[in-house]
């Protein structure tokens, strides 16, 4: 059971910083593929690789991950902070209620904005199908992907939103960790420091293994050989989650 009040009231507060921050992806890919396209004089262009290095591994996950670490903080250890939870818990709403409520609007908010990348995207990859080396299979498994990160981060910066009831503890660990997991999987693409790869979430969003390259075009690999990895992502990000209303539903409080 959700809510609707309080849906309403985190997409009025939060709706504009998830408009500009969720969709940056799709600016990108609609920047990125014409200007290259346009450059190549009329040569088939291999974008797979850009867009691996400019959205998949960086940009496409930095920019939404703002979002998921403000809005996170915003809608728990804020609403606590401010003493506001308090008077939403003294309702006749049960508490299994809010929180579930919190979590539907952010799991909900992030699957939105990977259908609308993909709206946004179809065009331009489709009129240039042609001239580029990306599918749009292999682009839509890589975008599921980078979802799929996005929601594993989110549980995470969730969890120390709902478990600290002082804003700048949350963000410590609610940010601090997801941005912990970012530098280690970069610092693993270092032979020397590939060991770090180990203990970083990161490391399970892998964006190359969902495509091989075959008759000039990158296609979808078989579900095999990403799926395991996939799916280790939606499971650690629902227990994570699961926990998180858990804690809610027997915390204090009062502060």
């Amino acid at each position: 059971m959700i809510n609707k009040a309080i849906i309403k009231q985190h997409l009025k507060s939060n709706f504009i910083l998830w408009l500009i921050l969720i969709i940056m992806p799709a600016l990108f890919v609609n920047l990125i593929i014409p200007l290259t396209v346009n450059q190549s004089g009329g040569t088939p262009v291999s974008i797979t690789e850009i867009l691996q290095l400019v959205i998949f591994t960086s940009i496409g996950f930095e920019i939404p991950l703002i979002y998921v670490i403000i809005a996170s903080n915003k809608i728990m250890v804020g609403e606590v902070q401010t003493g506001r939870i308090t008077y939403v818990v003294a309702s006749p709403l049960k508490r299994t209620t809010i929180i579930n409520t919190k979590i539907i609007f952010m799991v909900s908010s992030l699957f939105i904005g990977f259908i609308l990348n993909i709206i946004l995207t179809a065009p331009v990859i489709t009129m240039n199908a042609s001239k580029i080396d990306l599918t749009m299979g292999v682009f839509i498994t890589q975008l599921a992907g980078m979802f799929l990160l996005l929601f594993m981060m989110c549980s995470i910066t969730f969890m120390a939103s709902t478990y600290f009831n002082k804003a700048v503890w949350s963000y410590v660990v609610g940010a601090g960790l997801p941005i912990l997991f970012f530098i280690l999987s970069m610092l693993s693409s270092v032979p020397a420091l590939e060991a770090t790869k180990y203990i970083s979430l990161n490391s399970l969003y892998n964006e190359t293994i969902v495509y091989v390259f075959k008759d000039n075009k990158f296609v979808l690999a078989s579900a095999s050989k990403w799926f395991g990895q996939y799916f280790a992502m939606f499971a650690i990000g629902t227990i994570v989650f699961i926990a998180s209303a858990y804690v809610f539903k027997t915390k204090d409080l009062l502060l």
